[in-house]
């Protein structure tokens, strides 16, 4: 069996070991029949009693019942909350609006604000269009009304006409960078500069940028979107848009399983499948967690991740920090007052001092970096990049930055 299937089926295998233990921080008992969990989650997202013998067709409701909230709602670690928030983006995707005023009224069970519950439904529209997303909020509008929730909501929006394309440029291009417009030329008369404009004002700009949802929730959202239209180039993006924004492999697996009683095992299986393959294709093995999105990446070409092992406090007198580069990223141009040690832990980099060659960086080399002395620091083109920084010393080390390392200086 190949590495990547070995990997792929270990991931299942954790997922589904977890549906066997408690799904709450308060429940002491360590395992619960199918019908308990079912039972449980129902009545709290439902507020009513569970009965599977009633109705015209107990037989299929009682099969459906225990496969959603006995099994299914079991599998990874996401709360319920976000269960009913993918819940509820599979449905509007379909547009099976009775489910939906159903599963409205259980988010909201599950402590989701209004606004919350608005933003699950907005975030659907750059995806699915607006007469379909316009058909969800009426069933939404009625449940607030049958709340007594008053409408109109405050208004969520955090951009105007002047910034909101770079607004929605800066969520975009740390996820995606320009992949729509590279792929879009060649259109004539620049349509698909204008196309790509588009999504970088109305997708990331007027969507996502709105108060009530944070990037990961987000991104977590569309790929329910997806999955259920089965919109496989668009899904292999946003996976790895979803594993940049910060969501785990286990989380994102299991929100694609999460859609499966509302779309069937075919879409689900053609969706794992994809997913299987894009962490095949990251799956460099460094010995710490990438982290998240590298908030100094305005220094960087590129993507890079931070993940800080020890930060420099009173009693550790240290800074330590796992920077994975994505193939082709790198540091801008800078230098250290108090020098700098990389130790490489994976992947192929690259490392140069200004005015000498470029040095090859392989698992295992150890740079010592003198004070202040310029130098760059980064990922192969062809592979990613992993390693650890330590700062020397502190407290009297600064970091200076300078310009970027141009394409010609890195090739």
């Amino acid at each position: 069996m190949c590495k990547k299937s070995v990997a792929f089926l270990l991931l299942l295998l954790v997922l589904h070991f977890n549906s066997s233990f408690v799904l709450s921080k308060e429940r002491t008992t360590l395992k619960m029949t199918r019908e308990q969990v079912c039972k449980e989650n129902f009545e709290a997202l439902f507020k009513s009693e569970w009965n599977p013998n009633v109705g015209n067709d107990p037989e299929m409701m009682s099969i459906l019942q225990k496969y959603i909230f006995g099994e299914v709602f079991a599998i990874g670690k996401l709360d319920n909350k976000t269960r009913e928030m993918l819940t509820v983006t599979t449905l509007v995707t379909q547009q099976t609006l009775p489910q939906l005023k159903a599963h409205i009224n259980a988010l909201l069970n599950t402590g989701a604000t209004p606004n919350e519950v608005r933003e699950v439904i907005y975030q659907c529209a750059p995806f699915i269009g607006f007469p379909k997303t316009l058909n969800a909020i009426s069933v939404m509008n009625e449940v607030f009304s049958e709340r007594n929730i008053k409408l109109p909501l405050e208004n969520s929006s955090t951009t105007n006409e002047s910034n909101r394309c770079e607004k929605g440029l800066k969520i975009q291009q740390p996820l995606y960078g320009n992949e729509i417009k590279k792929s879009l030329e060649g259109l004539p008369d620049n349509l698909g500069d204008k196309v790509a404009r588009l999504l970088s004002e109305v997708c990331f700009g007027d969507f996502y940028t709105r108060k009530g949802l944070d990037l990961k929730t987000r991104e977590l959202l569309v790929l329910a979107v997806l999955v259920t239209d089965g919109s496989e180039n668009t899904l292999k993006s946003h996976i790895k848009g979803n594993l940049k924004a910060g969501n785990t492999k286990e989380d994102v697996a299991a929100a694609i399983i999460q859609c499966m009683p509302y779309i069937g095992f075919s879409k689900t299986f053609k969706a794992l499948y994809i997913f299987k393959d894009v962490i095949g294709e990251n799956a460099m093995q460094q010995p710490f967690s990438q982290g998240e999105i590298n908030p100094y990446n305005k220094f960087f070409t590129g993507t890079t991740y931070l993940n800080m092992l020890v930060t420099k406090d009173e009693m550790w007198n240290s800074s330590i920090g796992n920077v994975t580069f994505e193939k082709g990223a790198r540091t801008n141009w800078h230098k250290h007052s108090g020098g700098q040690i990389l130790l490489v832990t994976a992947g192929e980099g690259r490392y140069q001092e200004k005015g000498k060659d470029v040095q090859m960086l392989k698992v295992g080399d150890v740079v010592k970096i003198p004070k202040d002395v310029i130098h760059w620091h980064g990922a192969s083109p062809d592979s990613d990049f992993a390693h650890i920084s330590i700062e020397t010393n502190i407290p009297n080390n600064q970091t200076t930055w300078l310009e970027p390392v141009s394409d010609s200086e890195y090739k």
